[in-house]
């Protein structure tokens, strides 16, 4: 069962992420299933599947968010209880290993570094931070960086940028519609922050497109940052930034001005690989609807097309790996997996627990 948060936690008039962004069966606010964690953060699959599991996560108040590392083998949850529990998953075993506390409120998402910088989680909630800790011994994770995103807004979404960027970067989206970039300089260990308005209306998500992707780059090499945003105002935007020593973000041409959904957007995923590799950026909404997103022609705009409509407002999207599969959860407790035809169409894979049987 999903429980809708109240008013009075969840005000109307500040876009936050309410409710559960991952939809599966509930029994209790600490219990979690494993199709919940696919639909949140697409893991490698075994080659013959596994019943759902169930995990105990501890957590006080509902469960907002789950991710596994770089390489499948340790989950990050966040809560509303204020906390982020860090577990090792090792096939059907899983092991609590530490709580990582500093939020003065709700945490709505949670999202794992590349391990080339080494154990890094970095969370966000509805206090406004966005806090970066590390472990630097086994279960003990360090506060290594924390900003504020001012005050009365929730910081709806954090991601890294890819590894291909070459720098620990990380994208922030907040309920007063500005995307913020934290950079780390490696050399002198200082955290830089640059924030653009994306959204007046308040933002819900953001995704960096890959690196290797056609047009993150100039006609030289050299990299163009590009991230997507997903607002309250309906909108999906795709941003890219030509200078790397300036901090605008220009918007890319999106068809019909990226309106596309009836509702808010509350996710966006870029797929990691695309085939050729031509761009590919999923969203979902409050109208029940997932659409993908291309751009064919690297002078004209992003166009959309219809994945499916759910039975239930959509509240999260995820890739496989090899951005072959597409994980979408929904509202009404139901994760499905879609495939994208040779010819374009999209179709619904079998469902988890059908797959075991």
């Amino acid at each position: 069962m999903v429980t809708t948060p109240s008013d009075r936690l969840y005000p109307r008039d500040k876009p936050v992420r309410p409710g559960l962004d991952v939809a599966s069966a509930w029994l209790d606010d600490s219990l979690l299933g494993s199709s919940a964690m696919n639909a949140a953060a697409a893991a490698p699959m075994p080659p013959e599947a596994a019943a759902p599991q169930l995990l105990d996560t501890q957590h006080e108040d509902h469960v907002h968010d789950v991710a596994w590392d770089y390489y499948a083998r340790r989950l990050a949850t966040c809560s509303s209880d204020g906390t982020v529990k860090i577990f090792a998953a090792d096939g059907e075993a899983t092991a609590h290993e530490a709580t990582i506390t500093g939020h003065g409120g709700p945490v709505w998402q949670v999202c794992w570094a590349h391990p080339r910088y080494g154990q890094v989680v970095a969370s966000c909630g509805y206090d406004g931070q966005v806090l970066v800790h590390k472990e630097d011994a086994p279960g003990r994770w360090t506060a290594v960086h924390a900003w504020s995103g001012g005050e009365g807004a929730s910081v709806n979404a954090v991601c890294w940028a890819p590894e291909g960027a070459g720098v620990l970067q990380l994208a922030c989206a907040a309920s007063d519609g500005r995307a913020t970039i934290l950079a780390h300089d490696a050399t002198s260990g200082e955290w830089a922050a640059s924030s653009f308005l994306a959204s007046p209306l308040g933002l819900t998500s953001c995704s960096w497109c890959p690196v290797e992707a056609t047009g993150s780059a100039t006609a030289e090499g050299a990299l163009v940052p590009r991230l997507a945003t997903g607002g309250c105002d309906a909108l999906v935007k795709v941003w890219r930034r030509e200078d790397p020593n300036a901090d605008a973000w220009d918007q890319e041409p999106v068809a019909n001005g990226g309106k596309a959904h009836a509702g808010w957007v509350r996710d966006v995923a870029f797929s990691p690989f695309y085939g050729e590799p031509k761009p590919c950026l999923i969203s979902c909404s409050d109208d029940k609807s997932v659409r993908v997103w291309t751009r064919n022609d690297l002078n004209g705009p992003w166009a959309s097309r219809a994945v499916t409509t759910c039975a239930a407002p959509v509240w999260r999207v995820a890739w496989s790996v090899a951005g072959c599969v597409l994980a979408v959860s929904s509202g009404d407790d139901a994760v499905s997996l879609w495939k994208e035809s040779v010819a374009g169409d999209w179709h619904e894979l079998a469902e988890p627990e059908e797959a075991a049987t």
